[in-house]
């Protein structure tokens, strides 16, 4: 059996709920958490190489629970 490489993409929308001052605020928490967390798990056994990636705050609105 041959071993083959082999790219992939993967993209996923998340709601986040977090505790700012402004909607700036929040946003910057925001990416600091994209920077820090976001990413795809693969097994070791896969080898996983990210090649790419990228991240970005859609939009941030106040909440009022719900």
């Amino acid at each position: 059996m041959a071993e083959y490489q082999v790219s992939v993409h993967y993209s996923e929308g998340t709601v986040l709920y977090l505790e700012a001052d402004s909607p700036e605020q929040a946003e910057a928490k925001a990416q600091e958490i994209l920077d820090e967390h976001a990413e795809a798990y693969y097994p070791k056994e896969y080898a996983p190489n990210p090649v790419h990636r990228e991240s970005m705050v859609v939009e941030a609105l106040e909440w009022e629970g719900g």
